[in-house]
């Protein structure tokens, strides 16, 4: 996160942070700018938050269980934006292949909620083609319409302001 360094900390300004030729992706929420920065191979997801124009930002990172992966990720962030060269980011911070699968499947998910299929067709398209099959009281029964549903939950929150929780789980 970024946000307006407090009065007399010389900082860089947020045009320095922001540049066009790195920003990947970004959404504009109220009183926030969500950004996917571009530097040197990597991405890097930067919440900016309360700044009205060009301010002095500071780096503002929670002090939690992922308090030092979330130092590290500011200091790289900081080299490479200041041209003192990246550092390799901590081990640990990239989606195992299984939580990668889950959050495609979310995506999917989504995807199939945004043109309308219901939660059996969810389940026939990405848990098992069987699904489609089921009777009414099997469905109702099932493990897939449970699965369903949760994976709807966690996909929602996630779209909706969750995604803070997938960088915590770096």
């Amino acid at each position: 996160m970024a946000q307006p360094a407090p009065e007399g900390l010389a900082a860089a300004r947020l045009a320095e942070l922001v540049r066009g030729d790195r920003v990947a992706s970004e959404v504009i929420g109220y009183r926030e700018w969500h950004l996917v920065l571009r530097l040197a191979g990597r991405h890097y997801r930067v919440a900016v938050r309360y700044c009205e124009g060009n301010e002095e930002i500071a780096y503002v990172c929670p002090a939690d269980a992922q308090g030092g992966i979330r130092l590290a990720l500011a200091a790289a962030l900081h080299r490479g934006l200041s041209g003192e060269g990246l550092v390799t980011p901590p081990a640990g911070i990239d989606p195992g292949p299984t939580e990668r699968w889950r959050l495609v499947q979310w995506l999917r998910l989504l995807d199939g909620i945004a043109v309308g299929a219901s939660a059996r067709e969810l389940a026939a398209a990405l848990l098992t083609p069987d699904a489609r099959h089921y009777s009414a009281a099997e469905w109702d029964a099932s493990s897939e319409r449970r699965r369903i549903a949760r994976w709807q939950r966690g996909a929602l929150a996630m779209r909706d302001g969750g995604y803070r929780a997938l960088l915590a789980a770096g």
